[in-house]
């Protein structure tokens, strides 16, 4: 049972992440199909480069907040479950693990969504929500040098960079350094987020490759 609600759980975060903001928000403002602009990708990058920047700054911010916030959801939810039941212990469901592998799913549905045709963002600002939900304060600190990035500097592709690889990296300092911060989660579960980093740059590579951006 539990396994079946794993899946199940996976399978929600799946068809969630790919409920399209970048769609909503410029159909819904500007009555503009965002596959017929710029790149043709609904992800924030291209509303900010080609339809507006605020507007791209708005998705970016609700594609965050939409992640982050189903994992607390989802964490709290199981948890009420895990209280409430006398007979099953719901507590794995809620594990770091099985928590990162939502948060995966949430992703893929994201950058390729099955109710648009496969084809979604990039899923930056969704990789950002999740890793928020294990490291905020990591995920903070890159949020802000990536703003800094595309403000003042103009530098969108290098901020997408900074922020699939900081996260880890400041994870890795945080967890490794400190003995106040993270100490909650598994000795192995650095190497799980690395893990996720690179499905993300292989994500964001495949589509730059199908752009001809690279």
């Amino acid at each position: 049972m539990i396994i079946l609600l794993a899946a199940f759980i996976f399978l929600i975060a799946y068809f969630y992440g790919g409920f399209s903001t970048a769609r909503m928000i410029t159909r819904s403002f500007r009555s503009l199909n965002v596959e017929k602009v710029g790149t043709g990708l609904a992800d924030t990058e291209n509303i900010y480069t080609h339809i507006s920047k605020p507007m791209g700054l708005l998705v970016g911010a609700l594609d965050l907040s939409k992640a982050y916030l189903f994992l607390l959801v989802v964490e709290f939810l199981l948890r009420r479950l895990d209280l409430n039941s006398a007979n099953l212990d719901f507590s794995i469901l809620y594990s770091p693990n099985l928590m990162l592998a939502y948060g995966i799913g949430m992703l893929l549905g994201h950058c390729l969504p099955m109710n648009h045709h496969f084809r979604g963002g990039r899923g930056i600002f969704t990789y950002m929500g999740f890793f928020a939900y294990f490291a905020f304060l990591p995920t903070l600190i890159t949020a802000f040098l990536a703003l800094i990035l595309v403000m003042r500097f103009k530098q969108i592709r290098f901020a997408q960079y900074t922020i699939v690889i900081l996260p880890v990296v400041l994870f890795q300092f945080f967890f490794h350094l400190t003995t106040w911060y993270l100490g909650d989660l598994p000795v192995y579960f650095n190497l799980i987020l690395m893990v996720s980093a690179v499905l993300m740059g292989i994500l964001n590579f495949a589509v730059s490759k199908r752009l001809g951006e690279i």
